[in-house]
């Protein structure tokens, strides 16, 4: 670019996306808000600001080194406190997504997760954890980076690195924490669900989407680098809207209903799969990609009912599920997998899906286990029936008004 500093336009280009994919984060926040009961809304409001900045403090201090610092295929160890000079930009777009994978990771136990349990998971995910995994396939030194390792893993913008660990960590919390109470009983009553307010936060998360797809490029000036990004759009929208409406088929076809929240679930499923492959993808492919997600989210909803796991988020579905179909999809049918003739990507993409499921499973779950042994992971049995609000964050009701700030009328 003549007259043009193009590593500034690049700089600023991932600055840009990063805030688009806080969209993603603070979306997330209204789709919690929106589907539970209002005796939790400043417990949900607090969690997802402080987990904002416990992920931005622990991925300063190290999580940002073990990701992209010099080191081994396994960790890296350079730029702690961003010490050493890196891209300032580049550490913030990257925090961005380590912010909503700590999102996700976190969601499905709302209501009856302790506020301390809660910030000291987000640490630990936020600052070893998701680092780690992303040192493994980001970073050009991890053994499964896709133009240095041996073990090449085509994973463009998250499905396996953000939502498959993301999700892993929903479906290990669930399992411990265990059911809200009287969940599986005939007597239990679903808590009330503001679905204008889903949506609003759903619709932030596909906007979210974008800056994640094409801020995984990390660079706009170089030539034809405009067209991929379009086609990182185009892909990430058609795989959202084939799954969302095939979704709504479905579901039309079981029940005899249109479910709208069914319909907004299916599309976010759509977008973290075609993730794993939207800069390779041809617009085909990744209708297909979405149609067959919005099987896979069904067949997840199945499993996870009948093993009784309470997800009032549906995030194991949407997230783990659709993360691990993305990682298989982008290993057959990406330019760089089985279709484009490499066909060891699809037994390397497999091979991710095991790795980052155990690494994770690993850590969080002796971690939930302590804290729960300790009891700073689950609120107590009272405080779940009337509101984690009431207790923890000194709320009355859902308008959050005080006792002692009620009005004296003069004598």
């Amino acid at each position: 670019m003549k007259g043009v500093d193009a590593g500034a336009v690049n700089d600023f280009f991932l600055i840009i996306c990063g805030i688009w994919v806080m969209f993603f984060k603070f979306g997330f926040t209204f789709v919690e808000l929106g589907k539970t009961s209002g005796s939790n809304t400043a417990n949900i409001i607090f969690k997802n600001l402080t987990d904002t900045f416990i992920t931005l403090m622990a991925y300063w201090l190290h999580g940002y080194a073990f990701a992209f610092g010099e080191g081994s295929g396994f960790i890296g160890s350079k730029y702690f406190l961003t010490l050493g000079s890196p891209n300032l930009c580049h550490f913030f777009f990257n925090y961005a997504r380590c912010a909503v994978a700590t999102t996700v990771a976190l969601g499905a136990v709302i209501e009856r997760t302790e506020p301390i349990g809660y910030l000291i998971s987000s640490y630990v995910f936020a600052g070893f954890v998701y680092p780690i995994a992303s040192h493994w396939v980001w970073d050009v030194h991890g053994f499964f980076n896709p133009l240095q390792s041996k073990l090449p893993v085509q994973d463009y913008g998250g499905s396996g690195v953000v939502f498959l660990v993301g999700g892993t960590v929903a479906l290990v919390s669930c399992y411990v924490i265990g059911a809200r109470i009287d969940r599986w009983t005939p007597t239990f009553k679903q808590r009330e669900h503001n679905l204008p307010l889903a949506a609003l936060g759903a619709s932030m998360q596909m906007m979210g989407f974008i800056g994640f797809i094409i801020g995984a490029r990390y660079q706009i000036t170089a030539p034809g680098e405009g067209q991929l990004a379009a086609l990182c759009v185009l892909n990430i929208l058609l795989a959202g809207a084939s799954s969302g409406l095939y979704g709504l088929i479905l579901q039309r076809l079981l029940k005899s209903y249109y479910d709208v929240d069914c319909f907004i679930n299916t599309t976010i499923a759509g977008m973290v799969t075609v993730c794993a492959g939207a800069n390779s993808y041809i617009p085909g492919i990744s209708v297909m990609c979405g149609a067959t997600s919005s099987f896979f989210y069904f067949i997840m909803e199945w499993l996870i009912l009948r093993n009784k796991i309470d997800d009032p988020l549906h995030v194991i579905s949407i997230y783990l599920g659709s993360g691990v179909w993305g990682l298989i999809f982008a290993g057959f049918f990406s330019a760089q997998g089985t279709l484009g003739g490499t066909d060891k990507i699809i037994g390397n993409n497999l091979l991710a899906v095991v790795v980052l499921f155990s690494w994770t499973v690993a850590i969080m779950h002796p971690l939930f286990y302590v804290m729960k042994y300790v009891k700073v992971l689950r609120i107590p049995r009272f405080m779940e029936k009337q509101g984690v609000d009431k207790f923890r964050h000194d709320k009355r009701h859902p308008l959050g008004k005080r006792k002692e700030f009620k009005l004296i009328k003069p004598h």
